[in-house]
């Protein structure tokens, strides 16, 4: 009778899946798979006209801070990746026809994967860009879509 007197009420716990959904989206670096390559494509954005996408149409954005020669990037600890979620690619290897190839290159980040890089300038994916085309992240922190040139984009 003790022993029943000093437990307590069983706690109600939620599965994985229900705790996600609460937690709401979350990004982090894009899943690289063994011999996956960047596909990257030019797409027009409403706000900041053609841009860098990834193989799900989001704009890319690179950091003004980052370095370009050699690239290398401060986006290093999960809160940054979390909300800027580097675009990894294996072995350097791309599909991006619409793009000059000698602007495309991948370095390595301080974890061993590869970066990819757009005129020498990281690239990004911005957590606040809910749907392809959009461009929430342009000018957020020293951030910006990169256009086709590997530049700013403007319209």
């Amino acid at each position: 009778m003790l022993l029943g007197a000093c437990s307590s009420p069983p706690e109600e716990t939620a599965s994985l899946e229900e705790l996600e959904a609460a937690a709401g989206p979350v990004a982090g670096p894009t899943p690289v798979l063994p011999n996956d390559i960047a596909k990257l494509q030019v797409e027009q954005s409403a706000a900041v006209g053609p841009v860098v996408a990834d193989r799900d149409h989001y704009t890319l954005y690179f950091h003004e801070k980052d370095g370009t020669n050699p690239p290398s990037s401060t986006c290093l600890e999960p809160e940054c990746t979390l909300t800027w979620a580097p675009l990894l690619a294996a072995g350097g290897e791309f599909d991006a026809p619409a793009l000059d190839r000698s602007l495309l290159g991948t370095f390595k980040r301080p974890d061993g994967t590869e970066q990819v890089t757009v005129g020498g300038r990281p690239v990004y994916r911005y957590v606040d860009d809910e749907e392809a085309g959009d461009a929430n992240g342009h000018g957020v922190d020293g951030r910006f879509a990169i256009s086709p040139s590997g530049q700013k984009a403007l319209r």
